[in-house]
């Protein structure tokens, strides 16, 4: 064989041996790659489901003080009813200093509506017109307030509080809501788990809680 030859074939053999080594490089870039958009997918659902995790949570925080203000009503609402009839002013107006505060701190939940069409010159808080639930405590603050409490009339104001807050919370939907919530956690830790070996440096953040009081809802 002459030199040339020789020459030609070496050429031919580092091409062929760089081809190989360009085609395994290739494939192990697409591999990489594609490890990557399925890290970066399942990066973006887990993030995903945590931002709503965290919605609710924040909902759940917020129903939970909605309940424990509609439970100071109640409270002080089935007070007055059982000292109706009896002359203890000193109590009454206890009560009548409790409820007065519970409509203002129910503002916070219940917010006037309307409040760029009516009363535009109070304070923000009190601009436009009261909601039913909040009008339930206010009657309830004046019917304490006279002379001589009348049972039957703060028996009706109470039951239709009662509706009232049953309709905002919405118990049976929130449970519901709960349990799907549970499920979509269970599938979040499964992710988190999946077995990856990408997904060794992939360090999601912690998934926050959930409060004890959502079972409640």
């Amino acid at each position: 064989m002459e030199l040339g030859d020789l020459a030609t074939w070496v050429s031919t053999a580092l091409a062929v041996g760089l081809a190989v080594v360009a085609h395994r490089a290739s494939k192990e870039a697409d591999k990489c790659q594609k490890e990557a958009a399925e890290l970066s997918a399942k990066n973006t659902e887990l993030l995903e489901r945590q931002h709503n995790l965290e919605l609710r949570s924040w909902t759940d925080q917020h129903f939970s003080s909605v309940r424990e203000w509609a439970n100071e009503v109640c409270c002080s609402i089935s007070e007055a009813i059982h000292i109706a009839g009896s002359t203890d002013s000193e109590r009454q107006l206890s009560i009548q200093i409790r409820l007065s505060a519970l409509i203002d701190t129910g503002r916070w939940y219940f917010p006037n509506q309307w409040k760029d069409d009516y009363g535009t010159h109070k304070e923000p808080a009190y601009r436009g017109i009261r909601q039913p639930v909040l009008d339930c405590v206010v009657e309830a603050y004046r019917l304490v307030g006279e002379a001589k409490v009348e049972k039957d009339k703060l028996v009706a104001v109470q039951r239709e509080f009662v509706s009232h807050i049953q309709e905002a919370l919405d118990p049976r939907k929130r449970e519901e809501e709960i349990r799907r919530i549970l499920r979509e956690f269970e599938q979040s830790e499964r992710l988190r788990s999946a077995p990856s070996s990408a997904n060794q440096s992939f360090k999601p953040t912690s998934t926050p809680p959930l409060r004890s009081g959502a079972a409640a809802a």
